[in-house]
């Protein structure tokens, strides 16, 4: 299967190639031009993005699965971190937690609004069943080997793991 895969991400290429997939790189501006010519079959991306560049109309069918979260960071050195009080510290760690909440209620909703509108226009959505997640996540599990230590850090992807655990209990 050709697969789009964003050129300058080594690791990702890499591990469709480990996995079977014929990854096709280029830059995110080529994708509906790919889709059209045939370049590639699959884009992976999020429903408003596909809304966004009209590649629904290339590719009609999606399949109905939610396996990446949409993250975002302040990011700043230790430096700087170091020199905020306390207080400031943890009105920063609060306030990300609250605004991580409602991004990710409002993320839902585009994405929800991305796809009605898709379907309004042709799209056909392939529903995920129970037996079919569960299927593909044995077959994701299989190339956590492939990600630990490699597109993840050993320690972070250990710990996601083990918070994973926790919150499924």
């Amino acid at each position: 299967m050709k697969m789009f895969a964003l050129s300058s991400d080594i690791g990702q290429i890499d591990l469709m190639k480990a996995v079977g997939f014929q990854p096709m790189p280029l830059e995110y501006t080529d994708t509906l031009t790919g889709l059209q010519t045939g370049m590639f079959d699959v884009v992976p991306t999020i429903p408003f993005y596909a809304l966004a560049g009209q590649m629904f109309k290339s590719a009609p069918y999606m399949l109905e699965l939610n396996y990446v979260p949409l993250t975002g960071a302040l990011v700043m050195t230790r430096r700087a971190w170091d020199a905020l009080p306390a207080a400031a510290q943890e009105t920063l760690r609060q306030s990300a937690g609250e605004a991580s909440k409602k991004v990710l209620i409002q993320s839902r909703k585009e994405m929800d609004e991305s796809v009605a509108a898709m379907q309004k226009r042709g799209l056909k959505v392939n529903k995920m069943t129970p037996d079919l997640e569960a299927e593909w996540r044995v077959s994701f599990e299989s190339i956590y080997p492939k990600l630990r230590g490699n597109l993840v850090p050993a320690d972070v992807f250990d710990e996601v793991q083990r918070l994973l655990r926790e919150y499924r209990k």
